[in-house]
This record gives C-alpha cells, structure tokens and sequence, in this order.
C-alpha cells in the first residue's frame, strides 16, 4: 500500500527528535566536536529553531526572500561562548545537512518526487545562509559566557 504523499517540511517536522537523535550520534563519533564538554540538551538547543526555519523556508519556495535566521546568528555566538573554532561550526553544519537527507531518504516514499529535488536545493542553501549568518555572528561578536 502506497503512503500519502507528504511535503519535505512536514516529514522534517514530524521527525524532528530522531533526526536530531541521529544528529546527536553522529556528533558524538566526531572528537574535533565532543572536546567540548557539553549535555546533549545543550550541544542541540539550536537545532528545533533551525529546522524550524528551514520548514519554513520550504514552504514559501526556492524564491523566498526570508529574514536572516536570528537563531542561526545566536547559535555562532553561543559556540563562540562555548569555545568552538569555527571549523566546530561549519562541521556541525554539515553533519544537520546530511541528517536532514538521512531523513528524507528513509521517508522517500512519502514524497513528491517531482518536487524533491527542488526542495533540496533549498535546503542546501538555507542551511548554506544559516551557517553564514552564524560565522558572521561568531566573527563579529565578542564572546559571551554561556550559564
């Protein structure tokens, strides 16, 4: 029995705590990033506002002129706080790009094949934007202590 189809944001919504269970994994095989001590609720605050925006991003479409992510900005401020290079960033990055694909490639048959592709795109550039938008913040700001 075929599924019902699903958008890419409601797949990514209704799976967000395994994604970010496997996002938490996948950090945790990565030394460059668990020298840092931190609680797995802290080394993931970010990412439900993340993906978030990203939902968001999805359904107004590949054109969508949207307002810089203020949690992305807020997250390179908190790694920077934390003590995180900016190598740490980019590297958890692309570690929520790739689960984000995990993701959608375990629930392939839910979706729009004809849209996918579309919607990768803008999932690589809206993660591309939030990764910006927080190595600016990372850059630019003085750090903060995090309690």
């Amino acid at each position: 029995m075929k599924k019902k189809v699903q958008s890419v944001a409601t797949i990514l919504e209704r799976e967000l705590e395994p994604t970010i269970k496997e996002w938490l994994r996948r950090v945790s095989l990565l030394p460059a990033l668990t020298h840092i001590p931190l609680s797995n609720d802290d080394r993931a605050l970010h990412l439900p506002k993340l993906f978030q925006d990203l939902a968001c991003r999805l359904r107004l479409g590949q054109d969508a002129d949207l307002p810089l992510s203020m949690s992305a900005a807020a997250h390179g401020n908190t790694r920077r706080g934390q003590g995180y290079s900016l190598a740490m960033l980019v590297e958890e990055s692309r570690l929520f790009e790739v689960v984000t694909f995990q993701t959608l490639h375990l629930h392939r048959d839910e979706l729009d094949r004809a849209q996918l592709l579309l919607d990768v795109m803008v999932i690589a550039d809206e993660v591309d934007s939030q990764l910006t938008q927080a190595v600016r913040c990372f850059e630019t700001q003085p750090a903060q202590a995090v309690a």
